[in-house]
């Protein structure tokens, strides 16, 4: 399951910079505990703080085959990678086992999507909706939300797809093809 760690040495290094107050917390949970979008936060704590995402899996591959050499078992790596693809995952793979890595263990990925982000405030959620009768001509939520998706549907089904690609087999930035 997925839990909140809070990472008392960044909030001491915030509290320093004079940036630890409730919208930087607002924001952290926002930004799934990264820095990087926060402007008004310096670029070297930044680059301390960086997530697990936010490290390239080819550096974490390289660290890991350098202690690898020290090591007389195995070693347990996970890989991080936001934004896979298939040929990011190839070049990963194939440098760790050209470093002579014995395994990796985990490959973690950031999702596509992610859940609505709510907060609890004053005893209320809020960004979120209770089902109750408001909004458009006295429609509720769920109403709304389902002729939304039955207008959208029409306006899909009615227009041909244009968007439908093909790959040649001899096409190296093709993903598919590698």
């Amino acid at each position: 399951g997925e839990f909140t760690v809070i990472n008392h040495y960044l909030v001491r290094d915030l509290k320093r910079l004079g940036l630890w107050d409730d919208v930087m917390v607002m924001d952290l949970k926002h930004f799934d505990g990264s820095l990087r979008p926060i402007d008004r936060v310096p670029q070297e704590v930044k680059a301390l703080y960086a997530t697990a995402f936010e490290v390239e899996p080819l550096w974490l591959v390289e660290a890991a085959s350098r202690r690898q050499k020290w090591i007389d078992q195995a070693q347990s790596l996970n890989i991080y990678m936001a934004g896979a693809s298939g040929k990011k995952l190839d070049e990963t793979y194939k440098l760790a086992w050209l470093r002579g890595l014995k395994t990796t263990y985990y490959l973690r990925t950031s999702s596509a999507t992610s859940a609505e982000k709510s907060t609890v405030q004053s005893g209320r959620l809020n960004a979120v909706s209770n089902g109750e009768t408001g909004g458009a001509g006295g429609m509720s939520a769920l109403d709304a939300a389902a002729a939304a998706a039955r207008a959208q549907m029409e306006a899909a089904t009615s227009t041909p797809a244009t968007d439908i690609k093909f790959c040649g087999v001899d096409d190296p930035t093709c993903e598919a093809c590698q």
